[in-house]
């Protein structure tokens, strides 16, 4: 009997350790997924392979497309069977009958009913339907490469940031080295008040622009991650991109006009709302068509009469003859809304052309920009090679400055190379491309 009872306590004991478990197990499958933390250092890939992650901008865009497709369900129910139960429990006392006794007239039925032909209202219906899908399909697409092209730029935003900092602080640290040195002969008394003061503002300006650098580095770095969705992890140190793309030779406009009326999918969308428009006035003009349906009904019935009949089939066939004026106003508002979309298809289409002739007369001149930031970065290493080699033979040497202008050379080199590459990035999403992570290389 006591080896019994301590093997009952045991399965007890068993069946407590796996109901635990499974609880914990439970527990933690309803907690939530920790999002994985940004990389540090963060590559230009790595920052681009976020642009498909959840954000309010890809959401309101599949949520427009979800209701887009529900919208073609909802067309295509116009010619669907329809089904339905009616259930009518009733007591009557007719006026004829002398005494109070209640009479039950309850009824049962089943109806069927299924509209056999419109004159093309249906048809128009999926129509608009389905040129609403493909346009929010394509400014879906619309919307990807807006993510791409916001965080290419909010990164690129942080570098820039980042080599201006380094600009003026060695452009401050300059100036206070001047500002020390006067301040050390001012106590001797070889400069005067003047002299010392035009260098101290000298040196209060620097570090003005320092700190406004500074500031600027949180800004675009708070942009970056905004642009992320990821508002509450600043990114510190990031990693500077190659665009080997930037090689390419600007195509020719023509063509390339021609290819982006074709495929920019924000243009190609207007078309698709205004075939949807145009389809609707279709729709709308089609309420004054008959309509035939087929209906079919079962009953049963607690009070027999001879004319109510237990089961009926039967054509309709409606002919509007007068609908109070209401479909000339569907009409009207229909048509009304076709022309705005109209309007808006060709002003999308000018402002197309006038973005691909800016873009590509800004890589022509980027590309000459590009040329004189090289020459003028090997002039600038040149210039400091001889200033640090005077400044060791202890000649006056303007050293400090020369530091200075070679880093703003290289600020001044890196802003056009980013220019370059959000222009091909803009030129490219025009026709209809993604930007591709992997054609983006670290440089080394």
């Amino acid at each position: 009997m006591a080896a019994a009872g301590v093997r009952g306590a045991r399965r007890w004991q068993y069946a407590g350790a796996c109901i635990s478990l499974l609880l914990g197990s439970i527990a933690q499958a309803a907690e939530p997924v920790a999002r994985t933390a940004l990389p540090s250092p963060l590559t230009l890939e790595q920052a681009l392979a976020l642009a498909e992650a959840a954000h309010p901008d890809l959401d309101r865009a599949q949520a427009r497309l979800q209701a887009a497709q529900a919208g073609l369900d909802q067309a295509k129910s116009t010619s669907g069977v329809r089904a339905l139960i009616d259930v009518t429990p009733q007591w009557v006392q007719p006026s004829l009958r002398s005494n109070d006794e209640l009479i039950n007239d309850s009824r049962a039925r089943f109806l069927l009913s299924k509209r056999l032909y419109d004159f093309g209202r249906t048809a128009s219906l999926g129509e608009a339907a389905r040129a609403d899908i493909a346009a929010r399909e394509l400014t879906l697409l619309d919307t990807r490469q807006a993510r791409r092209l916001d965080i290419l730029a909010r990164y690129l935003d942080v570098l820039l940031a980042d080599l201006r900092y380094a600009v003026d602080n060695e452009a401050m640290a300059h100036q206070y080295v001047n500002f020390d040195k006067l301040r050390q002969r001012h106590r001797l008394g070889q400069v005067s008040d003047v002299e010392l003061l035009e260098l101290e503002q000298r040196y209060q300006e620097a570090f003005i622009l320092r700190t406004r650098s500074q500031k600027r580095q949180a800004q675009s770095r708070l942009a970056l991650a905004i642009a992320l969705n990821r508002p509450d992890e600043l990114s510190a140190d990031l990693v500077l991109p190659r665009f080997p793309g930037n090689d390419r030779e600007v195509p020719d406009i023509k063509a390339l006009l021609e290819n982006a009326l074709q495929k920019n999918p924000a243009l190609v969308a207007l078309r698709q709302e205004t075939e949807g428009a145009r389809a609707q006035v279709s729709a709308e003009r089609a309420r004054r068509y008959p309509v035939l349906s087929a209906e079919g009904e079962a009953a049963r019935y607690e009070r027999e009469f001879i004319s109510r009949d237990d089961l009926r089939a039967t054509l309709n066939l409606r002919i509007p003859l007068w609908q109070g004026g209401e479909d000339r106003a569907t009409i009207a508002l229909a048509l009304a809304r076709l022309h705005e979309q109209e309007a808006r298809l060709r002003r999308a289409e000018l402002d197309l052309r006038q973005t691909v002739l800016d873009l590509v007369q800004d890589l022509e001149s980027l590309k000459i920009e590009r040329t004189a930031a090289k020459v003028r970065t090997s002039y600038r290493d040149l210039y400091l090679d001889r200033s640090r080699a005077l400044y060791e033979m202890e000649v006056k040497s303007d050293l400090g400055d020369a530091m200075t202008r070679v880093t703003e050379a290289q600020w001044l080199a890196a802003q056009v190379e980013f220019r370059m590459a959000l222009a091909w990035a803009r030129l490219d999403a025009l026709t209809g491309d993604l930007i591709q992570t992997s054609l983006q290389e670290p440089a080394r």
